[in-house]
């Protein structure tokens, strides 16, 4: 197994996940936007993993951050950034809706890597329903990928925490187990002693990067 390629950014213990809907149309508008945020975005400690495709406008973008203290200082950075200025209205009007979820990385230790830029990802996400279960749940699902050959990048799951960015706000009261997959896999079912682990079927995310301008 290839190990997950970093680019030279080092591992990131503290992850955004943000899935964002945009208007209709405006999804190349968005990026654009990112592209000249990126520099304000660094520079602020803010890193970003990938950026991904679910729909037509529908986009998921993944950060990388030191820790939660690192994400609040560089968001409150950022925020007040000449950069931020000149691009916020265009934003705020390609946005249609954004829901982010702050992740802690438990496997593997030091944090999760940058995955390739060119490398397509699955998702696999699983909403408990116990927060205590949590660790017998990922234990028992990774045996279960492993033996199934699926790759993974990391896993992630729900940090709770102040929601002290109120500009980037997260979803709380959910425990969510994400396992980030190298490439198309075949993902396999649950047995049915992890499913009643769950509040909901698990959700499985084809994420396909974004390399080029979106039109």
């Amino acid at each position: 197994m290839n190990a997950p390629w970093t680019d030279g950014l080092g591992r990131f213990p503290t992850v955004e996940m943000q899935h964002i809907r945009t208007e209709i149309g405006l999804c190349g508008t968005y990026f654009r936007c990112l592209d000249g945020l990126g520099s304000a975005a660094a520079a602020a400690g803010i890193i970003e993993l990938g950026r991904y495709r679910l729909g037509p406008d529908r986009l998921l973008v993944l950060r990388g951050f030191a820790s939660p203290a690192a994400r609040q200082r560089g968001w409150t950075a950022f925020h007040a950034s000449e950069a931020w200025g000149r691009h916020r209205s265009a934003v705020t009007d390609a946005v249609r809706s954004s829901e982010t979820m702050l992740l802690g990385c438990i496997a593997p230790e030091g944090g999760i890597g940058r995955p390739r830029p060119d490398e397509p990802i699955t998702a696999f996400c699983s909403e408990l329903r116990e927060p205590e279960g949590l660790g017998d749940y990922h234990l028992w699902l990774r045996l279960l990928l492993r033996k199934a050959g699926c790759a993974s990048l990391g896993t992630l799951a729900t940090l709770e925490v102040v929601n002290d960015v109120p500009a980037v706000p997260v979803v709380g009261d959910r425990c969510q187990h994400i396992v980030l997959i190298r490439g198309a896999a075949a993902v396999p079912s649950l047995p049915d002693e992890l499913r009643a682990m769950l509040r909901f079927a698990p959700e499985v995310l084809r994420l396909e990067p974004v390399l080029t301008p979106v039109a």
